[in-house]
């Protein structure tokens, strides 16, 4: 099981929260897919993309370049702390594969563990494909948690510098005239 999960369980966003960041994670993934992140930078998404066949999809909406070096530094934390939750990440936001096609990813990667069945016995087995389904929401449900905060506090940081950078302009040019 995915230590993500463990560690927040049961935390999740609020429906205002969901709203915001998941359309961001949307363009970030259709800009991943896109190829617009540098393959020659040390990214561990680019490494990620670069094991993987590009399947054709229309075209998505997509974030700018600077949006998407900035969620990507977001997401590499999540890498740092749980590997499988980085992955079903990229494969929801970057490829579009449904809960589904997830799910049956994550069937194949699990290893077996100590279940409890219904007849409340203990058993070392493989989870069932519903049991992995809703592993891996609470996994999803549980790395968008994790991200919200850093990425809602990068963006307010970036648009303070921009400000102030701006501000900075203007008083300059007030006081060249």
């Amino acid at each position: 099981m995915s230590s993500i999960k463990s560690i927040s369980d049961g935390l999740r966003l609020d429906d205002v929260q969901v709203a915001w960041i998941q359309p961001w994670l949307s363009k970030f993934g259709a800009w991943v897919y896109s190829g617009r992140i540098e393959k020659r930078q040390s990214s561990i998404i680019a490494e990620f993309m670069a094991t993987v066949e590009k399947r054709d999809y229309p075209e998505r909406e997509m974030c700018n370049d600077d949006d998407g070096m900035l969620i990507a530094k977001v997401v590499d934390k999540i890498y740092h702390i749980d590997r499988i939750a980085f992955t079903l990440l990229l494969l929801r936001y970057a490829f579009g594969s449904s809960d589904r096609a997830i799910a049956r990813y994550y069937h194949h990667i699990v290893k077996p563990r100590q279940m409890i069945r219904r007849n409340r016995t203990v058993e070392y087995r493989k989870p069932s494909m519903s049991t992995c389904r809703r592993e891996i929401e609470d996994i999803i449900s549980s790395a968008e948690y994790l991200i919200y905060p850093y990425l809602k506090d990068a963006f307010k940081k970036r648009e303070k510098e921009w400000k102030s950078k701006n501000n900075s302009k203007n008083v300059l040019t007030s006081l060249s005239q």
